[in-house]
């Protein structure tokens, strides 16, 4: 504003500014330049040069800074750091469209299943009966409709759906204080990308859970007021996230049910009467929950194979992530390296939620604690204890992050309630503290956002045009046998809908070296009739820098020798070859 005087943070922060926005023109430049793919690449991030990067990561690390420099000297500059880091994600999320990707995901990737869902939907114009994630697909569905290529809907989704968790937490934890310049603290906590890669694909168990903050936001407004406007918002945002995935909404029951009974014991160790809600809103959630899911193939199949792994006696998830991570070809230091890459984001949040927790513990214990912050620290032990069941008992999910997002999630909002509570301290001792705790979310965020996209990722038209080929025009009751390419491959192909999906043609599993050894001379000694595929893929894949030498030794499904030795086979006879995926054919009674 023209007349008033600019401190020196003030000029600081809009010389940031300025930097970091000439660093995204500068990338955006480069993203809009960059050459497609020519054929398979291992690795979607080494195809971008490295001023790129220094221009990407330099873009967030500012607008984290600037936005909690102003949240200190209340400049209002951090709307402007906001806009830049949504812009910065942006291009971040849309990179596999730049180098021109038919899909980011391939192999046994759930995101074939969910396109060749939408497929379906598009195909029939209705959802599919067994359609577990229909607002999803939906979704998808819609944008297609409207004129969003299919190829690229993804991204567009991915990036709403993180952009709305930013925001949301932005709002949760103004909600939460009463304050309206603590929002910024809410926005610069949920800035990393603390779930990696489940934020740059469409994974329905992640995208509804980035709904949570929100619906905490919704929850604590009818808490105080009681007013049905909250409760129908609660009631539309409960609903959708039943059709989005149902653990979330199994998770939704969880919160419901916990924050009740928070609500009762806080009462009881404070000596005072605090407002609550009302469990029966559980009510709204699990009856629509049970009712849509129960009669599902996959429901019953889930079902079962839980039960079966209980009575087997089988190990837990926990054992057997241990277990795989001890096998690995890894010594401890390269051990430690991939736990940085891989949690290294989430471990920040973990540890700075746990600890303030505990401070909020012994505040609560000595009856000074504030609602808020006791209830989101309640929360993490919540989410802590589902991470745990998940962990002891086979509950399908078992992957570190998955298993943990409600804790997560807790975590970046307790986040942002310490970031809020450094308001309240004598200058030096919050500036001490805030540089503290952002030093953390920018480490965050250039751990999150460099451990987003994993390599071999990426499917080639070489791929999906090969698959297309022997799915539509190949013999449709032999097996294609593969190292990489699974069932969902068909339905990404072929849609949901196609009555051709079931039984699978796809299967993985073929030996190493084709299975040829002294007494296997031919493939046609060990198969009937059947298809072998072979594709770009496997040749290259394990040469990624992400590999060390000892796993690249291990990972190796075929050496040339092995190729040549298929190509001069007198039983396998290739049939198709576009260049990228290569198609033999093994006759019924072959032999050397």
């Amino acid at each position: 504003m023209s007349g008033v005087p600019v401190s020196r943070s003030g000029r600081i922060q809009e010389g940031l500014l300025v930097a970091a926005a000439l660093g995204l023109l500068v990338a955006t430049w480069l993203f809009v330049t960059v050459e497609p793919a020519p054929d398979f690449e291992t690795s979607l991030t080494a195809q971008f040069p490295l001023l790129f990067w220094l221009c990407f990561y330099g873009v967030l690390v500012v607008s984290i800074v600037v936005a909690l420099l102003s949240a200190i000297d209340s400049s209002g500059y951090w709307r402007h750091a906001v806009a830049l880091a949504l812009g910065d994600y942006a291009l971040f999320f849309f990179l596999p469209l730049a180098r021109g990707y038919r899909l980011y995901g391939r192999g046994a990737s759930d995101i074939l299943v969910h396109i060749g869902d939408v497929k379906g939907i598009l195909q029939t114009g209705t959802i599919a009966a067994g359609s577990w994630y229909p607002m999803q697909h939906t979704l998808v569905s819609e944008l297609v409709l409207l004129g969003v290529p299919l190829q690229g809907a993804e991204y567009v989704v991915e990036f709403a759906f993180t952009a709305m968790y930013i925001l949301s937490m932005g709002y949760l934890v103004r909600v939460a204080t009463g304050r309206r310049e603590t929002v910024v603290y809410g926005l610069v906590a949920a800035t990393p990308l603390v779930f990696t890669i489940f934020q740059t694909t469409i994974i329905p168990s992640f995208l509804s859970l980035f709904l949570f903050p929100i619906v905490l936001a919704i929850l604590e407004q009818y808490r105080r007021s009681n007013s049905h406007t909250y409760l129908l918002l609660f009631v539309v945002f409960g609903i959708g996230i039943v059709f989005f995935h149902p653990v979330t909404a199994g998770f939704l029951v969880v919160l419901i049910l916990s924050t009740t009974a928070f609500g009762y014991v806080y009462e009881w160790l404070r000596g005072a009467s605090v407002r609550k809600i009302r469990p029966t809103l559980a009510f709204v959630v699990a009856p629509a929950t049970y009712l849509w899911y129960i009669n599902f193939r996959e429901t019953r199949t889930s079902i079962e194979q839980i039960v079966g792994t209980w009575l087997s006696g089988g190990s837990s998830p926990g054992q057997a992530v241990a277990e795989e991570a001890a096998s690995a070809p890894l010594s401890m230091a390269e051990l430690l390296v991939r736990f940085v890459e891989l949690y290294g984001m989430v471990f920040v949040y973990l540890v700075v939620a746990g600890l303030f927790g505990l401070f909020v513990v012994s505040e609560v214990l000595r009856r000074r604690s504030r609602y808020p912050e006791a209830f989101a620290t309640a929360q993490f032990g919540v989410g802590f204890g589902l991470a745990v069941a998940f962990l002891l008992v086979y509950l399908i999910e078992f992957e570190p992050i998955r298993v943990a997002r409600y804790m997560i999630v807790m975590a970046v909002f307790l986040y942002g309630l310490l970031l809020a509570r450094t308001t309240e301290w004598r200058p030096r001792r919050q500036y001490l503290a805030v540089a503290i705790l952002g030093a953390g979310i920018v480490v965050a965020a250039l751990l999150g956002a460099h451990g987003a996209y994993w390599p071999n990722e990426q499917l080639t038209d070489a791929e999906y045009e090969g698959s297309e080929f022997v799915l539509t025009e190949g013999d449709q009751t032999l097996p294609i046998r593969t190292y990489s390419i699974s069932h969902k491959m068909e339905w990404y192909v072929r849609g949901s809908v196609d009555p051709n999906l079931w039984p699978p043609n796809y299967q993985t599993g073929l030996p190493r070296g084709f299975g040829y050894d002294a007494v296997n001379t031919t493939v046609g000694t060990r198969y009937n009739e059947t298809y072998i595929a072979t594709h770009r893929f496997d040749r290259v894949f394990y040469t990624d820098a992400y590999f060390t030498p000892a796993q690249r030794e291990t990972l190796i499904p075929y050496r040339q020798s092995d190729l040549r030795w298929l190509n001069a086979d007198p039983t396998a006879a290739r049939v198709y070859d576009n260049g990228g995926y290569e198609l033999w054919y093994v006759p019924e009674g072959s032999v050397s």
